[in-house]
């Protein structure tokens, strides 16, 4: 593991680099506003045993049974439905450059300390289910829910609790550690920070431009025709299907479990797909033809394209590293910097 720690700082370093960047973009010219006014969002609230108001109950249709009793005794729920309009300009990053699409929403998770599993629709209707536990019911106060109401959908749970001034406090600390002062001494016994768990059902239109980072859990997702960037899970990503351009990065486990990839795509057309900073195996699997350029290196694990036509493009092999063309070649698929094997099949051939 220690031959992967440069490569995967460096991955880490760009997909930083990238979700800042593709907040204050996405966030400023789509309209997306990530409250820090402190302005209280627009939510609707069940707790078990009351379920909601029987209006809403009705209409909301996503659920949040506990079938695996990851829940604590404490529980919450956090509802939200409404219609997405189109984004007047909606700046999707991670791509060749950086491109304006005026006729998608976008739906921007961040911050989810848990699961996250999004279906899609035809529809223009967005459903929204935050789910939080804890042991106590005060404890659930020391976080903010965030749910924008603009015209993209913008979701974000965070401490309550000094939120302006933590990164101010590591970034002195880290000066005075810089200048060689003494830092000082955390106190014996600190206050334990509750325990509050978090999972999100989301239910998206299709065509939506979506974005999730910065997840502690599982990130599972249906069918999406629309911008797809995940980025900074620790937990395993499970696709359905993608029929846009796509970007995944920093993907890794809990613990001794390595963060498996497995996304299936659309036929593919000029767009890219660009995977990097992964701690476990990439399963990538295509559906009709598969004319793309393969570019793969720093790869600890085999590199298998399975495809009856495909021509190498180097005239010796590269340790770790892979260059082919399937096909007739176009479309590019980039995958770097990944601790585990990669694999890349027709998806009719899929176990």
């Amino acid at each position: 593991m220690a031959i992967r720690e440069a490569p995967r700082m460096r991955s880490k370093l760009f997909f930083a680099t990238l979700a800042a960047a593709a907040i204050g973009l996405t966030l400023i010219a789509g309209g997306c506003s990530a409250r820090e006014d402190g302005a209280a969002p627009k939510v609707e609230k069940a707790d078990d045993a009351v379920a909601g108001d029987k209006s809403q109950s009705a209409e909301f249709s996503l659920s949040a049974k506990d079938d695996e009793g990851f829940d604590l005794p404490e529980r919450e729920e956090i509802r939200q439905k409404r219609k997405l309009s189109p984004g007047e300009e909606v700046f999707v990053v991670g791509t060749d450059d950086e491109r304006v699409d005026t006729s998608s929403t976008y739906a921007f998770v961040i911050g989810i300390d848990g699961k996250v599993k999004v279906e899609t629709t035809d529809s223009d209707i967005a459903e929204v289910l935050v789910v939080r536990s804890a042991r106590k019911r005060e404890d659930l106060q020391r976080q903010k829910v965030e749910i924008s109401n603009d015209e993209c959908l913008f979701i974000r749970i965070r401490s309550a609790e000094a939120l302006n001034s933590a990164p101010k406090v590591r970034n002195r600390l880290k000066r005075l550690a810089q200048m060689g002062a003494r830092l000082p001494e955390a106190s014996s016994s600190p206050e334990p920070a509750p325990e509050i768990r978090q999972r999100v059902v989301l239910r998206l239109p299709r065509k939506a431009n979506i974005e999730i980072s910065q997840i502690g859990g599982d990130v599972t997702f249906g069918e999406t025709g629309g911008h797809l960037k995940i980025a900074g899970v620790t937990g395993n990503v499970r696709v359905a299907r993608v029929a846009a351009e796509a970007v995944i990065g920093d993907i890794d486990g809990a613990g001794a479990i390595t963060g498996a990839v497995d996304i299936t795509f659309a036929p593919l057309n000029a767009g890219a797909i660009r995977i990097a900073g992964v701690n476990g195996d990439i399963d990538l699997h295509f559906d009709g033809a598969v004319n793309a350029d393969l570019n793969t290196w720093d790869v600890v694990g085999d590199i298998k394209p399975d495809f009856p036509n495909v021509e190498m493009r180097e005239s010796e092999p590269v340790w770790g590293g892979l260059k082919a063309r399937v096909g007739n070649g176009g479309s590019l698929i980039e995958v770097h910097d990944v601790n585990g094997n990669v694999t890349l099949s027709k998806a009719a051939n899929r176990d």
